[in-house]
Protein backbone atom coordinates (compact mmCIF):
# COMPACT_ATOMS: atom_id res chain seq x y z
CA UNK A 1 0.00 0.00 0.00
CA UNK A 2 1.43 3.22 -0.81
CA UNK A 3 1.14 6.52 1.55
CA UNK A 4 -0.89 9.31 1.70
CA UNK A 5 -0.70 11.99 -1.50
CA UNK A 6 1.85 14.43 -0.74
CA UNK A 7 3.42 12.11 2.64
CA UNK A 8 7.20 12.05 2.54
CA UNK A 9 8.69 8.32 2.42
CA UNK A 10 11.09 9.22 5.07
CA UNK A 11 11.58 12.14 7.60
CA UNK A 12 15.07 13.69 8.08
CA UNK A 13 16.54 15.61 10.46
CA UNK A 14 17.57 16.24 14.28
CA UNK A 15 13.92 15.28 14.85
CA UNK A 16 13.82 11.84 14.10
CA UNK A 17 15.40 10.73 17.42
CA UNK A 18 15.34 7.24 19.39
CA UNK A 19 15.77 7.05 22.61
CA UNK A 20 18.89 5.09 22.86
CA UNK A 21 20.52 7.97 21.41
CA UNK A 22 20.28 9.66 24.73
CA UNK A 23 19.77 6.97 27.19
CA UNK A 24 23.73 7.34 28.03
CA UNK A 25 23.50 11.49 27.43
CA UNK A 26 21.07 13.29 29.20
CA UNK A 27 23.10 16.17 29.76
CA UNK A 28 22.39 16.63 25.55
CA UNK A 29 19.43 17.67 26.48
CA UNK A 30 19.43 19.07 29.46
CA UNK A 31 20.80 22.81 30.11
CA UNK A 32 22.14 23.20 33.62
CA UNK A 33 21.54 26.84 35.10
CA UNK A 34 24.59 28.15 36.57
CA UNK A 35 25.00 30.26 39.72
CA UNK A 36 24.83 33.47 38.07
CA UNK A 37 21.75 32.19 36.00
CA UNK A 38 20.24 31.35 39.11
CA UNK A 39 21.05 35.01 40.68
CA UNK A 40 19.76 36.31 37.57
CA UNK A 41 16.39 34.78 38.15
CA UNK A 42 16.24 35.61 42.12
CA UNK A 43 16.90 39.39 41.00
CA UNK A 44 13.97 38.88 38.12
CA UNK A 45 11.68 37.75 40.78
CA UNK A 46 12.68 40.49 43.09
CA UNK A 47 11.98 42.79 40.14
CA UNK A 48 9.10 42.17 39.26
CA UNK A 49 7.42 41.96 43.02
CA UNK A 50 8.62 45.36 43.42
CA UNK A 51 6.75 46.40 40.52
CA UNK A 52 3.52 45.35 42.46
CA UNK A 53 1.73 44.02 39.19
CA UNK A 54 -0.52 41.06 38.26
CA UNK A 55 1.05 38.09 38.26
CA UNK A 56 -0.33 37.53 35.07
CA UNK A 57 1.60 40.81 33.79
CA UNK A 58 4.78 39.02 33.80
CA UNK A 59 6.79 38.95 30.62
CA UNK A 60 10.45 39.48 28.92
CA UNK A 61 10.31 42.96 29.71
CA UNK A 62 9.19 42.96 33.67
CA UNK A 63 11.22 39.63 34.23
CA UNK A 64 14.15 40.81 32.92
CA UNK A 65 17.26 37.38 32.97
CA UNK A 66 20.89 38.28 32.57
CA UNK A 67 21.88 38.45 28.70
CA UNK A 68 23.69 35.09 28.18
CA UNK A 69 20.50 33.34 29.85
CA UNK A 70 18.23 35.15 27.88
CA UNK A 71 20.17 33.92 24.91
CA UNK A 72 20.71 29.96 26.07
CA UNK A 73 16.88 30.37 26.52
CA UNK A 74 15.64 32.00 22.86
CA UNK A 75 18.51 29.11 21.82
CA UNK A 76 15.77 26.13 23.08
CA UNK A 77 13.01 27.94 21.00
CA UNK A 78 15.26 26.91 17.94
CA UNK A 79 15.81 23.28 19.27
CA UNK A 80 11.77 22.82 19.85
CA UNK A 81 11.22 23.89 16.36
CA UNK A 82 14.13 22.57 14.11
CA UNK A 83 15.99 20.39 16.23
CA UNK A 84 15.06 17.21 18.19
CA UNK A 85 11.87 19.19 19.73
CA UNK A 86 12.42 19.11 23.39
CA UNK A 87 14.53 20.17 26.37
CA UNK A 88 15.32 20.00 29.74
CA UNK A 89 16.28 23.04 31.66
CA UNK A 90 17.99 22.35 35.48
CA UNK A 91 18.76 24.12 38.22
CA UNK A 92 16.01 25.64 39.92
CA UNK A 93 15.60 24.66 43.85
CA UNK A 94 12.04 24.89 44.44
CA UNK A 95 12.49 24.94 48.17
CA UNK A 96 14.30 28.12 47.70
CA UNK A 97 11.14 29.57 46.58
CA UNK A 98 7.69 30.35 47.30
CA UNK A 99 4.39 29.00 45.54
CA UNK A 100 3.98 32.52 44.41
CA UNK A 101 7.69 32.58 43.17
CA UNK A 102 7.08 29.13 41.39
CA UNK A 103 4.60 30.63 38.98
CA UNK A 104 6.52 33.84 38.11
CA UNK A 105 10.01 31.67 37.39
CA UNK A 106 7.94 29.11 35.67
CA UNK A 107 5.96 31.83 33.39
CA UNK A 108 9.05 34.51 33.28
CA UNK A 109 11.47 31.55 31.98
CA UNK A 110 8.80 30.62 29.47
CA UNK A 111 8.30 34.45 28.09
CA UNK A 112 11.87 34.13 27.34
CA UNK A 113 12.01 30.51 25.20
CA UNK A 114 8.14 31.76 23.77
CA UNK A 115 6.60 35.16 23.72
CA UNK A 116 2.84 33.43 23.82
CA UNK A 117 1.45 31.57 26.68
CA UNK A 118 -2.48 30.61 26.71
CA UNK A 119 -4.14 32.22 29.36
CA UNK A 120 -4.08 29.53 32.58
CA UNK A 121 -1.55 27.38 34.59
CA UNK A 122 -2.69 23.80 35.27
CA UNK A 123 -1.86 22.00 38.40
CA UNK A 124 -1.48 18.70 37.29
CA UNK A 125 -1.72 16.26 40.67
CA UNK A 126 -3.45 13.50 42.31
CA UNK A 127 -6.93 14.83 42.63
CA UNK A 128 -8.86 12.90 45.65
CA UNK A 129 -12.08 10.96 44.99
CA UNK A 130 -13.28 12.21 48.50
CA UNK A 131 -12.66 16.11 47.65
CA UNK A 132 -15.09 16.12 44.61
CA UNK A 133 -17.56 13.21 45.73
CA UNK A 134 -20.13 12.18 42.79
CA UNK A 135 -17.39 13.56 40.03
CA UNK A 136 -15.40 10.87 38.20
CA UNK A 137 -11.57 12.04 37.98
CA UNK A 138 -9.78 12.28 34.74
CA UNK A 139 -6.97 10.44 33.67
CA UNK A 140 -4.70 13.77 34.55
CA UNK A 141 -6.10 13.79 37.67
CA UNK A 142 -5.20 10.01 38.93
CA UNK A 143 -1.98 8.41 39.62
CA UNK A 144 -2.10 5.73 36.93
CA UNK A 145 0.29 5.56 34.01
CA UNK A 146 -1.02 7.92 30.53
CA UNK A 147 0.23 6.03 27.03
CA UNK A 148 1.73 7.90 24.56
CA UNK A 149 0.12 10.92 23.63
CA UNK A 150 -0.26 14.65 22.56
CA UNK A 151 -2.15 17.04 24.33
CA UNK A 152 -5.10 17.86 21.94
CA UNK A 153 -5.70 21.07 20.43
CA UNK A 154 -3.11 23.29 22.37
CA UNK A 155 -0.35 25.06 21.94
CA UNK A 156 2.81 23.79 19.89
CA UNK A 157 4.83 23.75 22.95
CA UNK A 158 3.89 21.91 26.07
CA UNK A 159 6.19 23.37 29.04
CA UNK A 160 6.10 21.61 32.02
CA UNK A 161 7.66 22.54 35.90
CA UNK A 162 8.63 20.10 38.14
CA UNK A 163 7.32 21.14 41.91
CA UNK A 164 7.01 17.79 43.50
CA UNK A 165 8.02 14.36 42.76
CA UNK A 166 6.09 11.41 44.06
CA UNK A 167 7.41 8.70 46.27
CA UNK A 168 7.78 6.53 43.27
CA UNK A 169 6.91 6.63 39.57
CA UNK A 170 5.46 9.51 37.31
CA UNK A 171 8.15 9.56 34.89
CA UNK A 172 7.84 11.20 31.67
CA UNK A 173 8.57 9.45 28.12
CA UNK A 174 9.23 10.75 25.02
CA UNK A 175 8.89 9.25 21.62
CA UNK A 176 9.68 11.44 18.23
CA UNK A 177 6.80 11.24 15.91
CA UNK A 178 8.97 11.55 13.05
CA UNK A 179 10.61 8.48 14.04
CA UNK A 180 7.59 6.59 14.47
CA UNK A 181 6.06 8.04 11.25
CA UNK A 182 9.67 6.34 9.22
CA UNK A 183 8.81 3.22 10.82
CA UNK A 184 5.52 3.01 9.93
CA UNK A 185 6.14 4.58 6.14
CA UNK A 186 8.56 1.53 6.08
CA UNK A 187 7.39 -1.21 7.48
CA UNK A 188 3.39 -0.41 7.61
CA UNK A 189 2.50 2.25 5.21
CA UNK A 190 -1.54 1.30 5.95
CA UNK A 191 -1.42 2.60 9.21
CA UNK A 192 -0.06 6.16 8.46
CA UNK A 193 -3.03 5.91 5.93
CA UNK A 194 -5.65 4.82 8.40
CA UNK A 195 -4.37 7.88 11.20
CA UNK A 196 -4.38 10.33 7.93
CA UNK A 197 -8.61 9.64 7.36
CA UNK A 198 -11.26 11.07 8.92
CA UNK A 199 -11.85 10.06 12.40
CA UNK A 200 -15.09 10.07 14.93
CA UNK A 201 -13.96 12.12 18.02
CA UNK A 202 -16.13 13.27 21.23
CA UNK A 203 -15.40 14.82 24.57
CA UNK A 204 -16.95 15.08 28.07
CA UNK A 205 -18.88 18.18 28.68
CA UNK A 206 -17.34 19.56 31.82
CA UNK A 207 -20.70 21.50 32.81
CA UNK A 208 -22.66 18.52 32.69
CA UNK A 209 -20.61 15.52 33.06
CA UNK A 210 -23.69 13.06 33.42
CA UNK A 211 -24.63 14.05 30.09
CA UNK A 212 -23.70 12.61 26.61
CA UNK A 213 -20.46 13.76 25.21
CA UNK A 214 -19.67 16.51 23.38
CA UNK A 215 -18.87 15.12 19.78
CA UNK A 216 -16.07 17.09 17.88
CA UNK A 217 -15.40 17.23 14.38
CA UNK A 218 -14.52 14.58 12.24
CA UNK A 219 -10.83 14.77 11.38
CA UNK A 220 -7.26 12.97 10.86
CA UNK A 221 -4.61 12.09 13.53
CA UNK A 222 -1.76 13.28 11.27
CA UNK A 223 -1.32 15.53 8.43
CA UNK A 224 1.24 17.78 7.11
CA UNK A 225 2.03 21.48 6.68
CA UNK A 226 4.79 23.41 5.74
CA UNK A 227 6.25 19.71 4.56
CA UNK A 228 6.42 18.70 8.74
CA UNK A 229 4.30 16.12 9.53
CA UNK A 230 2.45 16.08 12.98
CA UNK A 231 0.13 14.34 15.00
CA UNK A 232 -2.62 15.93 17.04
CA UNK A 233 -3.84 12.45 19.19
CA UNK A 234 -5.02 11.16 22.55
CA UNK A 235 -6.88 8.12 22.47
CA UNK A 236 -9.64 8.73 24.65
CA UNK A 237 -11.08 10.92 21.98
CA UNK A 238 -11.63 8.40 19.45
CA UNK A 239 -12.25 5.15 22.09
CA UNK A 240 -13.44 6.70 25.48
CA UNK A 241 -11.93 5.84 28.84
CA UNK A 242 -13.36 3.47 31.45
CA UNK A 243 -14.49 6.22 33.61
CA UNK A 244 -15.79 8.16 30.50
CA UNK A 245 -17.29 5.85 27.39
CA UNK A 246 -18.29 6.85 24.64
CA UNK A 247 -21.60 8.03 23.57
CA UNK A 248 -23.93 4.82 23.35
CA UNK A 249 -24.97 6.17 20.06
CA UNK A 250 -21.18 6.74 18.53
CA UNK A 251 -19.62 4.03 16.31
CA UNK A 252 -17.43 1.84 17.43
CA UNK A 253 -13.75 1.26 15.96
CA UNK A 254 -13.44 -0.51 13.03
CA UNK A 255 -10.13 -3.90 12.96
CA UNK A 256 -8.33 -1.51 10.84
CA UNK A 257 -8.52 1.62 13.39
CA UNK A 258 -8.33 0.05 16.16
CA UNK A 259 -4.90 -2.04 14.75
CA UNK A 260 -3.75 1.50 13.62
CA UNK A 261 -3.80 2.58 16.97
CA UNK A 262 -2.02 -0.12 18.76
CA UNK A 263 0.95 -0.16 16.11
CA UNK A 264 1.16 3.59 16.84
CA UNK A 265 1.52 3.01 20.44
CA UNK A 266 3.19 0.15 20.29
CA UNK A 267 6.40 1.68 17.56
CA UNK A 268 5.91 5.03 20.45
CA UNK A 269 7.36 2.72 23.03
CA UNK A 270 9.94 0.85 21.05
CA UNK A 271 11.29 4.27 20.35
CA UNK A 272 11.04 6.02 23.75
CA UNK A 273 13.00 8.34 25.98
CA UNK A 274 12.29 8.17 29.82
CA UNK A 275 12.92 11.36 31.37
CA UNK A 276 14.65 11.25 35.01
CA UNK A 277 12.84 14.40 36.01
CA UNK A 278 13.89 16.12 39.25
CA UNK A 279 12.07 19.00 41.40
CA UNK A 280 12.59 22.04 39.69
CA UNK A 281 13.10 21.13 36.66
CA UNK A 282 11.35 22.51 33.34
CA UNK A 283 10.46 20.26 30.60
CA UNK A 284 9.71 21.76 27.09
CA UNK A 285 8.65 20.04 24.20
CA UNK A 286 7.22 20.26 20.69
CA UNK A 287 3.84 19.45 21.34
CA UNK A 288 3.35 18.47 17.37
CA UNK A 289 6.40 16.28 16.93
CA UNK A 290 7.01 14.39 19.86
CA UNK A 291 4.42 12.14 22.08
CA UNK A 292 4.65 12.11 25.60
CA UNK A 293 3.38 9.39 28.03
CA UNK A 294 3.40 9.37 31.91
CA UNK A 295 3.79 6.30 34.14
CA UNK A 296 1.93 5.26 37.26
CA UNK A 297 2.43 6.84 40.26
CA UNK A 298 2.68 6.88 44.41
CA UNK A 299 2.25 9.75 46.55
CA UNK A 300 3.68 9.72 50.61
CA UNK A 301 1.31 12.31 51.91
CA UNK A 302 3.56 11.99 55.25
CA UNK A 303 7.03 12.38 54.07
CA UNK A 304 5.92 15.24 51.30
CA UNK A 305 6.58 13.16 47.92
CA UNK A 306 3.29 14.37 46.29
CA UNK A 307 3.73 14.59 42.42
CA UNK A 308 2.57 18.00 41.55
CA UNK A 309 3.33 19.46 37.89
CA UNK A 310 2.71 22.71 36.53
CA UNK A 311 1.68 22.94 32.72
CA UNK A 312 1.68 26.15 30.16
CA UNK A 313 1.45 26.01 26.51
CA UNK A 314 3.74 28.51 24.64
CA UNK A 315 3.68 29.62 20.93
CA UNK A 316 5.32 32.84 18.93
CA UNK A 317 6.35 33.53 15.44
CA UNK A 318 8.77 31.19 15.31
CA UNK A 319 6.25 28.17 16.08
CA UNK A 320 5.17 25.50 13.88
CA UNK A 321 2.19 26.33 11.89
CA UNK A 322 -0.65 23.48 12.24
CA UNK A 323 -1.99 21.53 9.75
CA UNK A 324 -5.37 22.13 8.76
CA UNK A 325 -6.42 19.07 8.43
CA UNK A 326 -5.68 18.41 12.25
CA UNK A 327 -8.91 20.92 12.63
CA UNK A 328 -7.60 22.50 16.26
CA UNK A 329 -10.08 23.74 18.42
CA UNK A 330 -8.28 25.81 20.51
CA UNK A 331 -9.61 28.92 20.40
CA UNK A 332 -7.11 31.64 19.28
CA UNK A 333 -8.80 34.04 21.53
CA UNK A 334 -6.63 32.00 24.49
CA UNK A 335 -3.71 33.12 22.84
CA UNK A 336 -4.57 36.81 23.37
CA UNK A 337 -6.18 37.33 27.01
CA UNK A 338 -4.59 40.52 28.56
CA UNK A 339 -1.70 39.80 30.99
CA UNK A 340 -3.48 41.27 33.47
CA UNK A 341 -6.51 38.72 32.78
CA UNK A 342 -4.32 35.74 32.82
CA UNK A 343 -5.19 33.03 35.40
CA UNK A 344 -1.87 32.34 36.88
CA UNK A 345 -3.01 30.64 39.86
CA UNK A 346 -0.83 28.89 43.01
CA UNK A 347 -2.42 25.70 43.91
CA UNK A 348 -3.54 27.44 46.81
CA UNK A 349 -5.45 29.31 45.04
CA UNK A 350 -7.03 26.75 42.65
CA UNK A 351 -7.61 24.63 45.30
CA UNK A 352 -10.20 27.17 46.52
CA UNK A 353 -12.41 27.51 43.39
CA UNK A 354 -15.07 25.17 42.59
CA UNK A 355 -14.48 21.72 40.86
CA UNK A 356 -17.08 22.89 37.95
CA UNK A 357 -15.03 26.93 37.55
CA UNK A 358 -11.76 24.49 37.97
CA UNK A 359 -12.69 22.59 34.86
CA UNK A 360 -13.64 25.02 32.68
CA UNK A 361 -11.22 27.63 33.87
CA UNK A 362 -8.15 24.91 33.44
CA UNK A 363 -8.75 23.39 29.78
CA UNK A 364 -11.28 23.53 26.62
CA UNK A 365 -10.20 20.65 26.38
CA UNK A 366 -9.64 17.42 28.27
CA UNK A 367 -5.47 17.86 28.21
CA UNK A 368 -3.21 15.44 29.62
CA UNK A 369 0.85 14.95 31.19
Amino acid sequence: MSLPAGFPEQLKGPMAWNGSDFDQDPEAYTLTLTEGDLLGIRTAVSYFKSLGLPRGSVDRSNFPLPEDLGTKLRQINDTLNNGRGFQVVRGIDPTSHSEEEHILIFAGICAHVATHRNWFIDHLRHEKQHDVPGVNLRPPELPVSMDFHTDVDSGPILALFVEKKSKSGGNQHLSSFWTIYNSLARDAPEVIGELASSWHWEKPDKENIDGPNIVMPSRPIIGKADGKMQINYAKAYLAGHLKYPMNETSPSLSPPQEAALKILADTARRHRLQLDTKEGDLVLVNNLSIMHAREAFVDDEVSGEVRHILRLWLQDQESWSVASTLGYLEPEKAWHVPNEHQSLRTLSEWVQLPRATRAVDSATTDKHD
